[in-house]
């Protein structure tokens, strides 16, 4: 007798949490470089790697290793393209990492915050490092035996900075997204992991990097190639999903950064071109489109060229930015003052798919995107 789907599914799914708490194992020394593995859609294991992009690329899934949920959406989705990708591990929030990163920030603030109020709004001097400038270690690390701050349990709440070092006290009244919490942190390095894994040790490839709670059109590979080669040859991140700004409320010309909004403005810049797809759903061509971005606010599907992940690497490694607020509200105001040259795909091509509860906020996140045809809503996932 065969095995039922759902033995074979139960099966599965084990299999893939043996592997993910392999790997977990081997990274609880808190190594900076995470250890990741490969899964391919055949049993032929010497033939080139085949990704989402329409170039030479790999592809990373950011995932931890108790969201066996996810894992099991992923590898379907990955089954469904018929691509290779990297399970990178995720830094979980709860970790005695994020404990000292956190703890690193708030010495950092209170030795810059010195000779200021400390109730009221604060602009503290900032100047980026020249370009030629490498961090490729990532601050606030300490050793594993280097204890928090033992002042910080009894502390106010970190608050996220703005713009370049600008810092608000902390208030009770404060909306939930300028808190700097332990989970913005964990999420923060583990993007950080994967850019100083490429920028490194892929210095020559394209990279795909994305969350494992997403979902994708599935003509996404000939909606890519007929847009890929429109690209500039100096180009540095290309969003696959939309993204959302607001202008502050006091006339700022500054952009508010809201993390966890996917909401669309990405086409307020003129696009470099479209490309039609012929959708049997809406019995329609539909386009898609390639624009300079404009404060691209999420960070479950981009793409990073080698000269992107340096330079990445190089402002999120940078004291006093690093770790200082959401990485996506970091990414975006990075792409804003024009530190990195980054592009979106409007509509999106990648959507995440907010089902089950988020590891970084409160509850599923504040936005549902859509798809026109869905891999995995188009299968009943």
């Amino acid at each position: 007798m065969s095995p039922t789907p759902t033995r074979r599914r139960g099966f599965a799914a084990l299999v893939g949490v043996a592997i993910l708490l392999v790997i977990y194992t081997h990274t609880t020394g808190l190594s900076f470089a995470p250890i990741s593995f490969s899964m391919t859609s055949s049993p032929d294991q010497h033939r080139p790697e085949i990704g989402v992009l329409p170039v030479p690329s790999t592809t990373y899934v950011i995932s931890l290793p108790h969201r066996t949920d996810r894992y099991e959406d992923m590898e379907r989705l990955r089954s469904l393209l018929g691509v290779q990708w990297n399970y990178i591990v995720a830094e979980n929030y709860q970790s005695p990492l994020v404990e000292r990163i956190m703890s690193g920030v708030r010495s950092l603030r209170e030795e810059k915050m010195k000779g200021y109020p400390t109730n009221t709004t604060v602009q503290l001097p900032f100047e980026w490092p020249s370009p030629d400038t490498a961090f490729t270690t990532p601050p606030f690390q300490g050793s594993s035996d280097t204890p928090a701050s033992p002042a910080a349990s009894n502390s106010d709440p970190l608050t996220t900075a703005q713009k370049n070092f600008t810092l608000t006290p902390y208030s009770k009244k404060l909306p939930e997204h300028m808190i700097l919490t332990r989970g913005r942190i964990a999420c923060w390095h583990s993007h950080l992991s994967v850019i100083q894994r490429v920028a490194t040790h892929a210095p020559d490839d394209v990279a795909l990097i994305l969350e494992d709670d997403v979902d994708m059109e599935s003509d996404i590979k000939e909606r890519l190639a007929g847009l890929w080669n429109l690209l500039p040859a100096d180009w540095d991140m290309v969003f696959l999903g939309e993204s959302y700004y607001r202008i502050a409320c006091d006339g700022d010309t500054q952009p508010s950064f809201f993390s966890g909004h996917c909401w669309g403005r990405e086409s307020t810049n003129p696009p470099l071109g479209k490309t039609w797809t012929w959708s049997p759903e809406l019995n329609a061509s539909v386009s898609t489109a390639l624009h300079p971005s404009h404060t691209p606010l999420c960070t479950h599907a981009y793409a990073l060229s080698p000269a992107g992940a340096k330079r990445l690497l190089r402002d999120l490694n940078y004291p006093p930015f690093a770790y200082s607020r959401a990485i996506d509200s970091a990414l975006a105001f990075l792409v804003f003052s024009r530190r990195v040259k980054s592009f979106s795909l409007v509509p999106s091509i990648v959507v995440q798919r907010k089902i089950g509860n988020s590891d970084v906020v409160a509850g599923k996140g504040s936005w549902k995107d859509k798809l026109v045809h869905g891999m995995l809503a188009n299968e009943g996932y």
